[in-house]
């Protein structure tokens, strides 16, 4: 299993909320958030983000109400919404 660090996002979704990630920078290339939930629920790939100059780890979870999986960080006193600090891409 490798690591990734996610360096920037790109939000979408035709609703309006700006909490909804469409897809991640890794590297040198955007993936669809899709991708990534499945890489990462299926233990193929680790990501990971800096915030306040620590390292945090990214995992997916399931919404209750609607069942659909979404990244966010794991934990660490660290608030959910630190993914949607990095740069917009």
């Amino acid at each position: 299993m490798a690591d990734y660090e996610i360096t920037g996002i790109r939000q979408g979704g035709m609703d309006g909320r700006t909490h909804h990630i469409a897809a991640v920078k890794v590297g040198e290339s955007l993936f669809l958030v899709d991708q990534i939930i499945d890489w990462t629920k299926d233990e193929v790939h680790r990501f990971w983000i800096w915030f306040q100059e620590e390292r945090i780890d990214i995992v997916a979870l399931q919404h209750g109400s609607s069942r659909r999986f979404y990244l966010t960080v794991d934990g660490g006193g660290f608030p959910p919404a630190a993914l949607l600090s990095l740069p917009r891409v």
